[in-house]
């Protein structure tokens, strides 16, 4: 049987390098897969950028089709007034152009560009995706953040960093419809952006997706047990501790690099736990030459690294928590304010 894999990328220029480290990872690691076919939503990326993706797309024998990301940037900025995302608006892309991509059988696998996949995603190409709208892993976040956004502290809550999307439930159901009416008549800002509002909109149409194809750093950082105690996280709503020590064991097939004080694989003195795959990774791109970016630091951050690294484990974790919530809690009330409906 064929195996056949559309995989959808959105990225500005800032981003671009990480982008194409994470599709030079892809491409290496699924010459298995008959038939793999990328999109790359690109918000001015530059010249140099686009060729280098076509070149590691070349190198595979595979085709990668740039969008353009002008109209999509309008209509956020314009028509639903969304703020920017860290300046951007490529993590909204998604949200409007997966109804728009022709694929070859109405399946995308969206991933973000601070990725790294490890192993070949076989795996995935076997799911059913007509069982579900998306397919997804459970978010490591604080439990405590759902109410924030009107999620039941029971109900799951799942990651956007990788989602497999069933296109043809997504245009009769018209999601992007959905989403846009949230936008002008609801919210138009959470602080976690377009998860929040796949959360708040969809989450009982998700069916879950193995942790091994989206796996959090924070197991590294902090370890299993104080993760899931630390986040209040139960079994009920995420995965159970044996079958994410199974996936560290065997390896993920999906590193999702996100950071906090560590910062992240791609900046100056970072202590992030995967600096050395993303290393690996950069070494057998076309952005070989890449420099690690300097990243300007607020003293929280520094002090909060200082704390991880010197202070008592059980302090810090303590710390650590109460800090989280202080900073999910105060984002919340700013993309309340900034969707022009703080309370």
């Amino acid at each position: 049987m064929m195996t056949q894999l559309n995989v959808l990328y959105q990225s500005d220029n800032n981003y671009a390098e990480i982008t194409g480290v994470s599709l030079t990872s892809l491409l290496m690691n699924n010459q298995d897969i008959d038939e793999l076919t990328v999109y790359i939503i690109a918000d001015r990326v530059s010249q140099e950028n686009l060729a280098k993706f076509q070149q590691v797309a070349s190198e595979y024998q595979r085709e990668v089709h740039i969008i353009d990301a002008a109209t999509y940037v309008s209509r956020l900025r314009d028509e639903y007034k969304v703020f920017p995302f860290k300046g951007s608006y490529a993590t909204y892309f998604k949200l409007l152009a997966v109804a728009d991509i022709q694929t070859n059988n109405d399946v995308i696998l969206q991933l973000d560009g601070d990725t790294i996949i490890d192993k070949s995603l076989a795996g995935i190409c076997d799911i059913d995706p007509s069982d579900a709208l998306i397919y997804a892993t459970y978010d490591c976040t604080m439990n405590s953040y759902k109410p924030m956004i009107g999620i039941p502290e029971t109900d799951h809550y799942y990651n956007g960093g990788v989602l497999l999307i069933n296109q043809r439930r997504w245009r009769d159901e018209d999601c992007t419809g959905q989403i846009v009416e949230h936008f002008l008549q609801r919210r138009s800002g959470y602080q976690t952006v377009d998860q929040d509002v796949l959360n708040v909109l969809f989450r009982n149409e998700f069916k879950y997706l193995d942790i091994t194809y989206n796996f959090n750093p924070g197991f590294y950082i902090f370890g299993i047990d104080d993760s899931l105690k630390m986040y209040h996280l139960a079994p009920a709503y995420y995965d159970t501790k044996e079958h994410i020590a199974e996936v560290m064991a065997a390896g993920p097939t999906i590193y999702h690099m996100m950071g906090a004080m560590t910062g992240r694989p791609w900046e100056q003195n970072s202590i992030h736990p995967q600096n050395d795959l993303f290393d690996h990774y950069v070494a057998a791109s076309p952005w070989s030459d890449f420099v690690k970016k300097t990243v300007k630091r607020k003293s929280v951050f520094r002090v909060q690294r200082w704390l991880y690294q010197h202070a008592p484990r059980r302090l810090y974790l303590l710390l650590h928590e109460g800090m989280q919530y202080f900073y999910l809690s105060h984002m919340n009330r700013r993309a309340l304010a900034e969707s022009g409906r703080a309370n």
